[in-house]
């Protein structure tokens, strides 16, 4: 009895032990990482310019449009970036929603600011282009500047202060990198947690494959089965589908947050989530979450 007492206790102490161990070493997850703000965006590139978030927060873009800011994959809302001397210039107030700070006044000086956050801490005065950045002197490219009520910082250099990765677009096929807008100018900024890791293409690509065989059951009422040898292919949707998935996908392009994988439209799959979108890319460009138990899913219309 006392034999099989301490064969027992030795296996669950076993058990016990693999659970620290899996707990302690499994892969990071990228969990934490929220999804991004671009499921359900429209952005018309007809003579009426404007971008419109869900059924509200429809604005405006110009004639012609301003550069658009996307940060962390998300496009930032009326981020009104100005171009002055050459250099892209953000408000201030934009600049330390995107990065988690605070912006206060110096209350003796009126033209001197602080803007910080958890790790890093700027103060900047208008019109002068002496700054300390964690209270050691800095030389800014441009003169920061008010107009009206907005204060206006250098874009790329105060984003790189705050640790992030600064990446101008044009948006055209010259773009070295996929433009989440095309033929339109953006500028990617980015910063991750350090532990995060990014999915790989391979695994990018089975998830939508995995994605496109849930939504081929929800839209032609019958399980994707792979094509036979000598198989011939039919002119029905759910064939040309069917087809499609046999012949598999690879990544057409990418930025730091989502891979482009074309099929008939392109999707895009978030690196840090794994969330599938769609895009289609009309005359309105239409940006919408995968959902693989809607019905049309396969069919998108635009």
């Amino acid at each position: 009895m006392r034999i099989r007492l301490r064969k027992e206790v030795y296996l669950v102490l076993a058990v016990l032990l693999i659970i620290v161990l899996f707990v302690v070493f499994r892969p990071k997850s990228s969990a934490r990482i929220a999804e991004t703000n671009i499921d359900g965006v429209d952005i018309s590139t007809d003579e009426e310019k404007y971008i419109q978030f869900g059924q509200n927060d429809k604005i405006a873009l110009g004639n012609p449009p301003r550069m658009f800011l996307v940060a962390n994959g998300n496009i930032i809302k009326s981020s009104n970036i100005e171009i002055v001397e050459g250099s892209s210039m953000l408000p201030v107030d934009v600049l330390s929603d995107i990065i988690g700070g605070e912006v206060k006044v110096n209350p003796q000086n009126g033209d001197e600011f602080t803007i910080k956050n958890k790790e890093t801490k700027i103060t900047f005065r208008l019109n002068d282009q002496s700054a300390e950045l964690n209270d050691k002197p800095e030389f800014l490219d441009v003169l920061p500047v008010r107009e009206g009520k907005i204060v206006y910082v250098p874009l790329k250099q105060f984003f790189e202060y705050f640790g992030f990765n600064v990446k101008y677009v044009l948006g055209d096929d010259s773009s070295e990198v996929a433009p989440l807008i095309p033929n339109f100018q953006q500028i990617f900024v980015w910063k991750y947690p350090e532990k995060s890791t990014p999915l790989t293409k391979d695994e990018a690509v089975k998830i939508l494959t995995k994605e496109l065989k849930k939504a081929y059951k929800t839209n032609f009422g019958k399980k994707w089965t792979e094509p036979k040898e000598g198989e011939t292919q039919g002119n029905a949707p759910e064939d040309e589908m069917r087809w499609k998935i046999k012949q598999g996908f690879s990544v057409k392009n990418e930025n730091d947050r989502y891979y482009v994988i074309p099929v008939v439209w392109d999707f895009l799959v978030d690196k840090y989530t794994g969330k599938v979108y769609m895009f289609y890319q009309g005359q309105v460009y239409q940006y919408r979450g995968f959902d693989t138990k809607q019905k049309g899913t396969l069919a998108f219309a635009g």
